[in-house]
């Protein structure tokens, strides 16, 4: 018991980490589709003849994590260096080049949503080109998987041979530590692939 208990503890420590870098995947997708949606509402509200702080105010309103922003900009604080705070979180890189087109509009008077209409190409080229990566990623990442789980199809096997090996692996030392060492190695199999593809993915 004291074995399967340990095993049961790695199994649920890969599978934490699992699903963690799951939701890390997704919270870092939205984000970039975010700042491709944000250049797109802030060159809109330019071009509609807003001014830049309101614009700013209004394309900023939809995402919570633009809200040190859009109070630098009600305040007349550095608008590009809030940006570029903003762009530390996973998945909001592309905010650097917000900032950048925000300093160069400022400095040298040129039309800020001109700039952007630019920025929101460069971004959504760049999430088509990741989108490309992740589809190519999903024959391995769906192999991981599915020899993760082969295991189950071999307990089948058994009990169709008419032997019982859940007997063996849930009621023997040998049994328990063959089942949660099995698990723990299957999922750090997974966890592995899926970490080599979120590298390939960044």
């Amino acid at each position: 018991m004291v074995v399967l208990g340990l095993g049961g503890a790695a199994v649920a420590a890969v599978t934490q980490r699992l699903l963690a870098a799951w939701h890390r995947r997704q919270t870092r997708s939205r984000r970039q589709a975010a700042c491709v949606e944000f250049c797109d509402a802030l060159a809109a509200e330019l071009d509609g003849g807003l001014p830049a702080v309101t614009a700013l105010e209004r394309a900023g309103a939809p995402w919570p994590e633009l809200a040190g922003v859009v109070s630098a900009a009600r305040l007349g604080d550095d608008v590009s260096a809030a940006l570029r705070r903003s762009a530390q979180l996973p998945g909001a890189e592309g905010l650097r080049a917000v900032a950048a087109a925000w300093d160069v509009a400022s400095r040298s008077g040129a039309a800020l949503s001109l700039v952007l209409t630019r920025v929101a190409a460069g971004l959504r080229n760049d999430q088509e080109a990741r989108a490309e990566v992740v589809a190519a990623l999903g024959p391995p990442r769906a192999t991981a998987k599915m020899l993760a789980v082969l295991p189950l199809f071999g307990i089948g096997l058994g009990f169709s041979m008419g032997a019982d090996p859940l007997r063996f692996l849930l009621h023997t030392g040998a049994g328990a530590g063959c089942l949660s060492a099995g698990a723990a190695l299957a999922l750090l199999g997974v966890w592995w692939v899926e970490r080599l593809a979120t590298a390939a993915e960044i």
